[in-house]
């Protein structure tokens, strides 16, 4: 088997480049060039993100989990440029250099490379809970700045455009920035050549983005048995396939295992680091501070500003400006913000903590869960209808123990190894994609052999449900009482019983009684 290039090839850069190397403790060595990613590298949109935490309060949980979205930045522009090259000579051995669609391949690598470096940079504090609690709850915010690739995307041509054009033309890169922003844009390419590289970064079933998230927060939350991902067998057996309108990607049969590896890791990360239980609890917290902090000290006029040109109110919402005012509060706790702020400054103890069993519906259990685990996480309207439901019938049954509606709080997530950008996709007529094209290389013929439908073939698809009650009302004797209750309530409101997972089970060992009586009569 052919091996990845740890290394940028002299072939697609120009001579004169000169490459610093930075000590990772991924992938040993991450390099960049001085002459066009080092200018890049020190600019305000990524020196920034040293100041953003990757995971915004696992350090809560994980101490180890205090690694930067700088550091995952320039994961993904390693990792990104090695498989640009890779695809780049596979493209032209394959289907010569005019399959290129005249971008220079320099230019498509070079440009994937500033893509995985840059992908991140329209972050604000906390990435994912701002976004939540600012850029989709709050109603001044516009469409095109609405979440943080929107954000980043202007950021790049506010402050970054004309310094990659004058770049470009100094070091011989045609078309540079017009391909990044292809890449970096929310729709899809115009050229079919551009969507391969674009699935480089994001939008695919395994992009740079998401195995250097997984390796990188496995490794530094101590959760290395989730991050052991066979990245390099993944890339260096896909094949970029042309087919009359477009681009498939084909996994060569032989590194089938590897992706169910991967599939496997993704779901484990997610469940037991991303949404551990008192993680969760901490979250929560924070999304209120987010909020309440939103309201007194207007965050979104920050994000409104881009809009009029000046994005660096904006760049000032760090972590590290956060945390500044959230430990003013914390140690003046004399109003709601204060004391949520001592929660997670000082105290580290979430007001809510869980009780009970947590249920999770598996989609290995039969197509009727499959079905309802689909529902809950395709429509909205009926996952609050499931989630009031089951929160009605455990207030219930801890009501005669003094816990009331005020005290308990039911936690629904849902885990997909599949991007959710790929599986619930936006934008109107894209449809989920739950295919894996395998296939077998020979020479210079690619064969597909199947188109394997991820759900068909166990993907690790579910949907955790877990309850919480406020810790003052805590009681152990709780514990049983919330698990009976939260599990007949989803049971009841999704129409669910055992009965198609026993009866499967009940055939089975009926089968295997029957051959083991014959084996014994012969």
């Amino acid at each position: 088997m052919t091996q990845l290039s740890l290394t940028p090839s002299s072939k697609y850069f120009p001579l004169m480049f000169t490459w610093k190397i930075v000590s990772d403790p991924i992938y040993n060595y991450v390099t960049f060039n001085k002459e066009v990613e080092e200018p890049v590298v020190n600019s305000i949109l990524l020196q920034r993100l040293r100041y953003i935490l990757q995971l915004q309060t696992a350090h809560l949980v994980y101490p180890g989990a205090m690694h930067s979205r700088f550091q995952h930045s320039l994961g993904v522009m390693h990792l990104s440029g090695i498989v640009a090259q890779d695809y780049t000579d596979k493209i032209i051995a394959l289907y010569g250099e005019s399959a290129l669609e005249g971008f220079p391949a320099k230019s498509l690598v070079e440009a994937t490379r500033l893509a995985g470096l840059l992908h991140d940079v329209g972050h604000a504090a906390f990435g994912h809970a701002f976004e939540e609690m600012v850029l989709w709850r709050n109603k001044k915010i516009p469409p095109d700045l609405s979440n943080h690739e929107r954000i980043g995307f202007r950021l790049v041509e506010q402050l970054l455009e004309d310094v990659l054009l004058k770049l470009e033309k100094i070091h011989d890169l045609p078309h540079l920035t017009e391909i990044l922003f292809e890449l970096l844009r929310e729709n899809e390419p115009r050229n079919k050549i551009l969507n391969v590289y674009r699935w480089i970064i994001k939008d695919s079933l395994y992009p740079a983005d998401i195995v250097d998230f997984l390796r990188r927060d496995s490794y530094y939350t101590g959760a290395s048995e989730y991050g052991y991902i066979h990245h390099e067998r993944l890339y260096v057996n896909t094949y970029p396939l042309e087919t009359k309108d477009s681009y498939i990607l084909v996994l060569d049969r032989t590194a089938w295992g590897e992706f169910r590896e991967y599939m496997v890791a993704k779901a484990g990360m997610y469940e037991h680091v991303y949404y551990h239980s008192v993680n969760r609890a901490f979250d929560r917290v924070l999304n209120n501070i987010i909020s309440k902090i939103d309201s007194r000290y207007d965050l979104s006029e920050r994000v409104l500003k881009i809009s009029t040109g000046n994005p660096y109110p904006y760049l000032e919402l760090t972590d590290v400006f956060m945390y500044k005012l959230m430990m003013d509060h914390a140690l003046n706790p004399g109003d709601d913000i204060g004391r949520l702020c001592r929660t997670i400054m000082i105290d580290r103890k979430p007001p809510y903590r869980r009780v009970g069993r947590e249920y999770i519906l598996y989609a290995s259990k039969g197509l009727t869960h499959l079905r309802e685990l689909l529902k809950l996480m395709f429509s909205q309207e009926h996952r609050q209808r499931v989630q009031n439901l089951v929160f009605e019938e455990v207030v219930s049954a801890v009501k005669g123990r003094g816990a009331d509606y005020e005290d308990v709080w039911i936690d629904v997530l849902d885990i997909s190894p599949v991007a959710k950008s790929v599986l619930i996709p936006s934008g109107p007529g894209r449809k989920p994609y739950l295919r894996l094209y395998l296939g077998k290389k020979s020479g210079r013929e690619i064969t597909l052999d199947r188109e394997v439908d991820l759900l068909e073939e166990g993907l690790p698809l579910m949907v955790i449900f877990r309850a919480y009650i406020s810790r003052e009302k805590y009681d152990v004797e709780l514990e049983p009482i919330v698990s009976k209750a939260l599990e007949s309530s989803i049971e009841s409101a999704l129409g669910l019983t055992r009965k198609e997972y026993d009866e499967a089970l009940k055939t089975l060992f009926q089968h295997m009684d029957s051959m083991e009586h014959k084996s014994m009569t012969m």
